[in-house]
């Protein structure tokens, strides 16, 4: 170089002679030249998508490639490079003048200091000149066209690809060990390079647990531009859970792919809010101004809960086979949540009559354990306060809890109504949660061997007999203290109590069988009673106690119907916080009567006024 200049002196040369516009012109006639010559153009020619957004302002070249993101007046992109020729030669080489590569976690979160150093930016610059300067020499060897824009471009996309991957598998360590470490078993695997393949590097994060002893669920990518899953799709990296795999595919980008994904995407097309969840899920892994494992988790979270409610009510109601759950219960699937609704009886004038169905209680599922939750609608409080086993739910269980010793009271309250309610909804919770580790989130399987899919059909086959008993039990119960005791309300102005019809459930009465737990009703009637007697010492002494008569409302549940049945129970009581002792000799069974339907006659005269005189106390009528 020294050499040439020496032999070359610029003060001998032609261009001394030119003008400094002169220069500027030949100069932004040179970049021009070697953009229509190189591969932009070729590409527009061929209608191939670029890869760059190109913009010249005069003898430089701007290429940009993803969304922008604004900051006040200025806009940022994730890769902006900056170049130019510093020669009017044909062909002229590129100088690399900057490259800025730009990858943040989402506002409010931590990226955890893996933000790049001025050292990591100088490498890289290096790197992208390096690589276009060898595309170049092997161009002019091959006698080909150059291709050193590709190159940068390869460089540079797979620094940020590569950044990004650091960036989610340090939230999701952080999540390990934060929020999702007390309720789930969270598995994070570290993120791992790879140096052949397109495939350059995948971190993972397993969530929830599944039953694979017959075989892992099949992962699928979430990809909704219909391209053909890759090699590292399909087996999930670790056992007996759901995974969530982020790949990061050269010259690509970021690829997410979910258990069941397949599935999920079938459901896209016709449900919003699961387009909503896929869209959330890909923004929050690929976008590099707003990356977020927490959100790339929770929405794969919300995807996996809906079609694992979708699975569960499809083994419980197959489509194409012989029904499990009684004629008069239904199973719909509410964002996440399943609907229990159920068709309720009664008994009235000797025939049976049929409301309308109606959503007893709904079934939630976690996102962070992946395990079954019962809610209850905000009308039905006393539902609420016995599934909750809450004291003020029997002002009876109340007063006796209280008037026992400190430890004797966990014994009393052992027998309450709100402890068999609970227990049998924590029963339904178990049953629903091994019935979901069955059932998995639909879609294929990779069978181990050719029996793995009949023996995976027997153990769903013998969860759906036990959540069938499950539910058509807490069904029973809904129907008695949810919907019953809103009736009673409704028809009599009085709440509902439990406990004050006895705490025992009812035995036989005129041969019908009702559901395992103390009725719900009120009071219609009671007497003090004083009877004397003699005792062992000859002393005589009396006996006070209150004799009572109840409504009390009740069940039966089967595979035909679940049929609400009213009676009218006798019963002694000798203090206020003892359970009543139920003589179910004299009870009896009391037929409702269908409600008649009440018309207003908006055109008729009001009622007179009445007014109270203050001296005798009659209500004459006003005229």
């Amino acid at each position: 170089t020294d050499l040439r200049l020496v032999m070359d002196r610029y003060e001998a040369s032609k261009e001394h002679d030119w003008s400094a516009h002169e220069v500027k012109e030949r100069w932004h006639m040179a970049v021009r030249d070697k953009l229509i010559r190189g591969e932009v153009a070729e590409r527009k020619r061929e209608n191939v998508d670029s890869l760059w957004k190109v913009a010249i302002n005069g003898g430089i070249v701007r290429l940009t490639y993803g969304q922008p993101k604004k900051i006040g007046s200025q806009t940022l992109y994730p890769i902006e490079a900056h170049m130019t020729v510093l020669s009017i030669a044909v062909p002229a080489q590129w100088t690399l003048l900057s490259v800025e590569v730009r990858a943040q976690a989402k506002t409010g979160e931590s990226n955890h200091q893996l933000d790049a150093a001025n050292r990591q930016r100088f490498g890289l610059h290096r790197l992208c000149a390096k690589a276009m300067l060898e595309e170049e020499k092997r161009a002019k060897e091959d006698d080909r066209l150059a291709r050193p824009l590709d190159c940068l471009f390869s460089v540079a996309h797979n620094f940020s690809l590569s950044w990004r991957l650091e960036i989610l598998n340090a939230q999701a360590q952080a999540l390990k060990r934060g929020v999702w470490s007390s309720k789930s078993s969270l598995v994070v695997t570290p993120v791992e390079f790879f140096t052949e393949g397109d495939t350059l590097g995948v971190v993972s994060i397993s969530f929830w647990r599944v039953d694979d002893r017959y075989g892992p669920p099949k992962m699928s990518s979430l990809d909704q531009k219909g391209e053909a899953d890759s090699e590292d799709d399909g087996k999930p990296p670790t056992t007996n859970q759901l995974t969530l795999s982020i790949r990061a595919v050269a010259n690509v980008g970021i690829k997410v792919s979910l258990s069941g994904g397949e599935t999920m995407l079938k459901r896209v097309n016709y449900q919003s809010h699961a387009r909503t969840a896929v869209d959330n899920l890909l923004e929050a892994a690929s976008n590099p101004f707003a990356l977020s494992a927490s959100n790339t988790l929770l929405a794969a979270t919300t995807l996996c809960a809906e079609q694992r409610c979708y699975s569960m009510v499809e083994a419980l109601q197959p489509l194409n086979g012989e029904r499990i759950l009684p004629p008069w219960m239904n199973l719909t699937v509410e964002s996440g949540s399943i609907a229990v609704a159920a068709k309720v009886s009664y008994m009235g004038q000797e025939a049976v009559h049929d409301l309308a169905t109606v959503v007893l209680f709904r079934l939630a599922c976690d996102a962070r354990s992946g395990t079954f939750v019962s809610t209850f609608c905000r009308s039905a409080k006393l539902l609420r306060l016995l599934a909750s086993n809450e004291n003020t739910a029997s002002e009876t269980m109340a007063l006796r809890v209280a008037k026992m010793a400190q430890n004797r009271r966990r014994a009393v309250a052992a027998t309450s109504t709100g402890r068999l309610v609970r227990d049998a909804f924590e029963g339904l919770t178990r049953s629903m949660n091994a019935l979901g580790t069955r059932t998995g989130v639909g879609g294929p399987w990779l069978d181990k061997d050719d029996m793995s899919m009949s023996l995976r059909h027997r153990a769903i086959q013998l969860a759906c007999t036990d959540a069938k008993s499950s539910l058509s039990t807490c069904c029973g119960m809904a129907a008695v203290y949810g919907l019953g005791a809103l009736a009673i309300g409704v028809a009599t102005g009085i709440s509902a109590q439990p406990d004050v019809c006895g705490s025992r459930p009812i035995e036989k009465i005129e041969g019908t069988k009702f559901l395992r737990s103390p009725p719900v009703g009120f009071v219609m009637d009671q007497h003090m009673v004083h009877k004397q007697y003699v005792s062992s010492d000859g002393e005589k002494k009396k006996n006070v106690f209150l004799e009572r008569e109840a409504f009390a409302l009740s069940c039966t549940v089967d595979d035909v119907d679940l049929k609400l049945t009213a009676f009218s129970l006798s019963s002694t009581v000798d203090s206020p916080s003892a359970i009543p002792d139920v003589d179910y000799k004299k009870s009896s069974m009391i037929e409702l009567k269908p409600a008649e339907s009440l018309v207003v006659d908006i055109d008729a005269e009001p009622s007179s006024k009445r007014m109270k005189t203050e001296e005798t106390g009659s209500v004459p009528s006003q005229p």
